[in-house]
């Protein structure tokens, strides 16, 4: 019972943090996984190495070798054919229709600020009605500015983007092209992977080497971002009037699909987690629970098989999996928990239903 409880507490304050914090995100753990597994664990993320967002081209040669090079012309490409064509077509850019009315809206509070000052009519804020007439010639400029601005924008970014790659083409190639150094060393053939994973030394180093490198990734990979939020963020700022009014548009990220499978896992492991926890705790569907959190662990361990040398110490979720088919071949439910009714009501419905018959 206690053993219940206690994994119960701590699968319910995993899911709560991961609830209140709302950033949680299985991204990492699911790029880092290792093992027969790995490739579908990958799977899951919509770029699992950053090879889209940083715009890397693999070219395989005849051979099969693999060479890589930085082209930016896909990313340009959605922001140019898609993005930009998207949110003229939402917004309206530089629509003659909103032009009228606000046309329309400007002469008639000319006649109104008129109006109030031949009668002296006291009750009419002029001034506040000059400040909205005032507004609306701005946006009607805005709006006839609107269809430049908008490839202005798109100008600055697709600019930003090519210095971009210029400054970090030379490092990128060389990032991706030299990936195997987490595997070891060019120098025992085929045993370069036990090499550098059983001897201290060596192994330290290709932990500094993948320290490194994902840092690096990291940074690049964020500053890839801004260029993208920043461009998003530009083209809806340039709604004015009415289109202010409609939904901020998002850019197509075909690095990060909003419905994507992985999002799915983050959007459900918090509530997993805490409702599994909860169901411990109070002792209802016991069995049934354990065994949904022992194959959630299992499922997190074969990211990290700890027989594989190298990988991320998963010794503590194996020692809880263990806990909880301990749990799930127990009455743990039973004893202090809300499964004991649920037994006590099994036990008298035949002997209800024979006394019925009698």
């Amino acid at each position: 019972m206690l053993l219940r409880i206690v994994i119960g507490f701590h699968f319910y304050k995993e899911g709560t943090a991961k609830l209140k914090s709302g950033t949680f995100s299985s991204a990492g753990f699911l790029s880092s996984a290792k093992g027969p597994m790995a490739p579908y664990f990958k799977q899951m993320l919509d770029d699992p190495d950053g090879k889209k967002k940083l715009c890397i081209v693999e070219n395989v040669g005849e051979n099969g070798t693999v060479a890589y090079s930085v082209n930016p012309d896909l990313t340009q490409l959605i922001w140019d054919q898609g993005f930009a064509n998207e949110a003229s077509l939402h917004y309206g850019f530089g629509s003659e229709d909103y032009q009228d009315e606000l046309i329309a809206e400007r002469e008639n509070l000319k006649e109104q600020i008129i109006k109030a000052r031949n009668t002296q009519n006291k009750t009419v804020d002029t001034v506040a009605l000059e400040a909205t007439r005032a507004k609306y010639e701005q946006d009607i400029l805005k709006i006839r500015e609107q269809p430049q601005r908008l490839e202005e924008i798109l100008e600055e970014h697709q600019l930003q983007l090519e210095d971009w790659v210029a400054a970090n083409e030379i490092e990128l190639v060389s990032h991706f092209s030299t990936s195997e150094r987490l595997d070891g060393f060019q120098r025992d053939g085929q045993n370069r992977q036990l090499a550098a994973v059983y001897v201290d030394s060596l192994r330290d180093q290709v932990d500094s080497i993948r320290g490194d490198r994902y840092k690096k990734l990291a940074g690049w990979t964020s500053e890839v971002t801004g260029i993208w939020d920043s461009y998003e963020n530009q083209v809806n700022g340039l709604a004015v009037y009415k289109q202010a009014e409609k939904a901020p548009l998002k850019i197509h990220r075909p690095f990060d699909q909003e419905y994507s499978f992985s999002k799915w896992v983050d959007a459900v492991i918090p509530w997993f987690d805490t409702i599994i926890g909860g169901l411990l705790i109070v002792g209802l569907f016991s069995r049934l629970a354990s065994l949904a959190a022992a194959s959630f662990l299992f499922s997190v361990v074969m990211t990290q098989p700890p027989w594989i040398p190298g990988t991320t110490p998963t010794y503590f979720y194996v020692i809880e999996l263990v806990a909880l088919l301990v749990i799930a071949t127990t009455s743990a439910g039973r004893f202090g928990g809300l499964d004991y009714f649920l037994s006590l009501s099994k036990s008298k419905s035949p002997q209800l239903e024979t006394e019925g018959q009698a």
